[in-house]
């Protein structure tokens, strides 16, 4: 595992939450395989498609806590704490849930791409 590899892999994480954040699904979308699955916290699985329309639909924060990143050749393994933050729609407080966050990312075409999340919801 190379430092230049851990290093790409935070930057793309970071790029993701901020597209998330922005609602940007084309800056998203170039982050995400073309076979990219997404496990939400209530379970429900999205495919690339469906991600992309539920973020286009309610962006929302996708804060960070510190990464465990693994790397296995052109396959890593991110894991850590997720706070999502949610704007409510009417103007009142937004939402925070804690989740544990966990990535499966390639490397294609020499560039690292999020093949997979899948967030569970943690207890406070």
């Amino acid at each position: 595992m190379s430092e230049a590899d851990i290093a790409a892999l935070k930057a793309l994480e970071a790029r993701r939450s901020a597209a998330i954040a922005a609602g940007d699904t084309a800056t998203l979308g170039s982050l995400l395989t073309d076979d990219y699955s997404h496990v939400h916290m209530t379970g429900a699985l999205d495919d690339r498609a469906g991600h992309l329309k539920a973020i286009a639909s309610r962006p929302r924060q996708a804060l960070r806590g510190e990464l465990t990143i693994r790397c296995y050749g052109d396959l890593a393994v991110i894991t850590g704490q997720q706070t999502n933050r949610t704007p409510n729609p009417e103007g009142g407080p937004s939402t925070e849930v804690l989740a544990y966050c966990h990535q499966v990312a390639v490397r294609q075409d020499g560039a690292w791409r999020f093949a997979s999340v899948q967030l569970t919801p943690m207890s406070a």
